[in-house]
C-alpha cells in the first residue's frame, strides 16, 4: 500500500485503523522532509568541522577532536546513562 520507511516501520493494520494514516500522510511526509533537511544540516556542520580540523597542528587537532566528542557525548546525554 504504502512505501516509506515510517509507514513501513509504524503501521500495522491489525492495530491501527488505517484511515488514521491516510489522513495525517501529508503530516507524516512534511515530518520526513524536515528530517532529512536536518540530516543535511548535520552533514554540512561536520565538513564545516573537518576543514576547520585540518586547519590546525597536529596537537591542536588531538585536543579539538577530544573536546569535539566530550561536547557530542554531553549534548546527546551520553553521560546520564
Amino acid at each position: 500500500m504504502y512505501n516509506n520507511q515510517f509507514y513501513n516501520q509504524f503501521f500495522n493494520p491489525q492495530y491501527v485503523n488505517p484511515d488514521y494514516y491516510r489522513q495525517n500522510q501529508e503530516q507524516i511526509m512534511h515530518y520526513q522532509q524536515e528530517q532529512c533537511k536536518e540530516v543535511r544540516n548535520v552533514v554540512k556542520a561536520v565538513h564545516d568541522l573537518c576543514e576547520a580540523y585540518k586547519k590546525l597542528d597536529p596537537q591542536h587537532q588531538q585536543e579539538a577532536f577530544c573536546a569535539a566528542l566530550t561536547e557530542f557525548a554531553r549534548e546527546s546525554g551520553w553521560n546520564n546513562r
